[in-house]
């Protein structure tokens, strides 16, 4: 399972690399960024696979992750880092000339062009941009940035989590409560002092990326997916999105709908045909997804629980009851 892994790395890398040459050459004067089409959401919510149903319209092509500061160094040299929070009405003109050259293709190098299929790279007339670090800065980039709405896909907590502890990743408490985001809630920052247990840690990580963009006025400057829902009834679901974006809503699209993500790996719940919501049930323990709730419950997010599915009122009405509270 490793090697396949890695084998996949590999041909994904040298596609890359092939890749970045031809759409340097072909695409010199880049795309108009007020057109380019932005994904947002947390590692493991289904981002890649919505990037992958909107990328299946002729004519459009991904940008893969340009925040990711290990891959794109134009990242680092503008000053991004993980869990980055930037304010709607904070100055960053780093930032600004950084998403302008992304969003107009000039970002380009092997990784970012890594999950562009050849026959489509030279046809490319329109820039569909993945971002899982971008939730932080969503207010500020809709007011510095002539741009559509982003799609932000939001998926079960316990989900993420469990795909997340698998690979290893716990972050640590004192890193995520010295994010400058929690300046604004020092309520809810004293009480996360509580939580240290791994499945905890990465709750805290969750809310802080969700809490941020979820808590902003509506209208928000985004169009919410719900990965649940995707699953459950996918063409009301990306209709919502298709919509706000004026994109038909073609064949290659709804038929994407029943492909798994090119990101799945082999024991998932998808490729092993069972229900792809329920897998965080078999692999978290009772106390663990309690521990993960106990955290939403801080923030306030309790529209997620032990169910497969949000509830969808209380989610739709959470920005409305937080401003009002």
């Amino acid at each position: 399972m490793k090697f396949n892994k890695y084998i996949r790395k590999i041909r994904i890398l040298i596609r890359g690399f092939i890749n970045s040459l031809i759409f340097k050459l072909l695409y010199r004067k880049g795309f108009d960024p007020s057109k380019t089409l932005i994904i947002c959401g947390s590692t493991r919510s289904g981002s890649t696979w919505l990037a992958e149903l909107v990328s299946s319209i002729d004519g459009h092509s991904q940008i893969f992750e340009p925040m990711h500061t290990g891959y794109v160094k134009e990242a680092k040299k503008a000053g991004i880092n993980k869990n980055m929070y930037v304010q709607g009405n904070d100055t960053w003109l780093n930032g600004q000339n950084f998403f302008t050259r992304v969003l107009s293709g000039k970002v380009i190098n092997p990784w970012t062009t890594s999950q562009i299929p050849w026959k489509k790279l030279i046809k490319t007339e329109r820039l569909v941009v993945k971002f899982v670090r971008a939730n932080l800065i969503l207010d500020w980039l809709s007011k510095h940035l002539d741009v559509l709405p982003p799609a932000m896909v939001i998926r079960h907590p316990c989900a993420i989590i469990m795909s997340q502890l698998d690979k290893g990743w716990a972050p640590s408490k004192e890193v995520l409560l010295s994010n400058k985001y929690f300046d604004k809630y020092p309520e809810i920052k004293q009480a996360c002092n509580q939580f240290d247990k791994r499945e905890e840690r990465a709750a805290i990580a969750w809310c802080m990326r969700y809490h941020a963009p979820l808590t902003l006025i509506k209208p928000y400057p985004f169009v919410l997916v719900c990965y649940e829902n995707l699953v459950r009834n996918g063409e009301q679901e990306i209709k919502k999105l298709f919509d706000a974006w004026e994109l038909p809503l073609t064949k290659n699209v709804l038929d994407q709908l029943t492909k798994p993500s090119d990101t799945v790996t082999e024991n998932s719940q998808v490729v092993s045909g069972k229900d792809p919501l329920a897998g965080w049930r078999n692999k978290l323990t009772e106390s663990e997804v309690d521990n993960i709730l106990a955290v939403l419950n801080v923030f306030g997010m309790d529209f997620y629980s032990h169910e497969l599915e949000p509830n969808y009122e209380k989610l739709n009405e959470f920005s409305i009851n937080i401003n009002n509270s």
